[in-house]
């Protein structure tokens, strides 16, 4: 039995309509001054954090979750290759998978085949590898971030002033 091919998940309206400005906006002119003229922070799809309308956040949380379903049923030969279910406690997952899937969609929205050999070619094979640890880490059961308590000891211990004080 052949493995059936899923078509990938469509953004919705609110998603394409943000896409939409972005392009306007990229390039220029009178259209994209009568966007930025509110001063407002374009949100970016392969950013959630620049997503600060509750709506668009929430269709981009149910594409992000549709196509790590679709990864996995598509190009996950492998189960160390599978994203697991745990990804959104993952922050680092999280921005690895939203910026993975706007490359995806905007591979596949091209007039050429290029986009997509390149998607193939740089984009997943970099995001399995830069991601494996923590892929591999929840595999059977979600692990925690096991660099928390090093981290809080930093926040606690000088309020990150070292930081502060290297780059002065």
């Amino acid at each position: 039995m052949v493995a059936p091919l899923e078509p990938f998940p469509e953004p919705s309206e609110r998603m394409l309509a943000a896409l939409i400005d972005l392009a306007v906006v990229a390039r220029g002119g009178g259209p994209a001054e009568a966007i930025l003229v509110n001063g407002e922070i374009l949100p970016r799809l392969w950013d959630i954090t620049s997503i600060a309308d509750p709506d668009l956040r929430g269709d981009t949380w149910q594409w992000l979750d549709a196509f790590v379903i679709w990864l996995n049923s598509q190009h996950a030969w492998y189960s160390a290759d599978h994203t697991p279910p745990c990804w959104p406690e993952h922050p680092g997952l999280i921005r690895e998978l939203s910026t993975l899937a706007a490359l995806r969609y905007q591979a596949g929205e091209a007039l050429g085949p290029m986009p997509l050999e390149e998607w193939h070619r740089y984009a997943l094979p970099s995001y399995l590898d830069r991601s494996a640890d923590q892929r591999r880490a929840c595999d059977e059961k979600h692990q925690p971030w096991p660099g928390r308590a090093a981290h809080t000891r930093h926040l606690v211990s000088d309020g990150g002033a070292a930081a502060k004080s290297d780059r002065s």
